[in-house]
């Protein structure tokens, strides 16, 4: 059961691994590939590559961290929804079609309005929102290792997505990096 676990662990590790470098502008320019059809194949790849680990966490036999009980489920429910409406609002700023890979993408203008104004990188906020909230709902040692290698991964892929964006977007993004906060919104006390 622990072997389980641990290759369940090392199949998130790689997963998110292979999601940033296949990301990286490094590796893009070595392969020389249309941007457009590279896109394309790193969703496919990054769909299935995400299902392959969620099937192999599905099959795991995994005992109980904690009792659920009808708090734990409620608030795992409520952490759950609320990170499934901030993924949903954070969609709104990107359009589907290039996110996927259908569709040129266009980094003509940093994306600072609606969601990204209080967040810089909603998506992971949502996720690790996402994750938590099905810990506190099903509490099983494998979905907590589900959220322990997500909150192992998000400061390195934090790291490497901004030198992205900074290297695209420059002073522009450092401002942005300095005004907003990068997964939680600060809190605005009334004067």
């Amino acid at each position: 059961m622990l072997m389980d676990h641990l290759i369940f662990f090392g199949a998130w590790m790689l997963f998110y691994g292979l999601h940033s470098l296949l990301a990286s502008t490094y590796l893009k320019s070595k392969i020389g590939l249309n941007p457009t059809l590279y896109r394309l194949i790193y969703s496919l790849f990054s769909m299935v590559s995400l299902a392959v680990v969620l099937v192999l966490g599905a099959v795991i036999y995994s005992p109980l961290i904690i009792y659920p009980n009808p708090v734990t489920f409620g608030l795992g429910l409520l952490t759950a929804a609320y990170g499934i409406f901030i993924i949903k609002r954070a969609f709104r700023n990107y359009s589907f079609r290039e996110f996927m890979g259908f569709k040129r993408e266009s980094n003509s203008a940093l994306k600072t309005n609606g969601i990204q104004s209080r967040v810089r990188h909603p998506l992971y906020t949502g996720t690790l929102l996402l994750v938590l909230g099905y810990v506190l709902y099903n509490p099983l040692l494998v979905n907590f290792i589900s959220l322990l290698s997500l909150l192992i991964y998000l400061p390195l892929g934090i790291k490497w997505e901004e030198k992205k964006l900074i290297g695209i977007f420059g002073q522009e993004y450092l401002d942005y990096k300095n005004e907003v906060p990068a997964l939680f919104p600060k809190i605005r006390t009334k004067r």
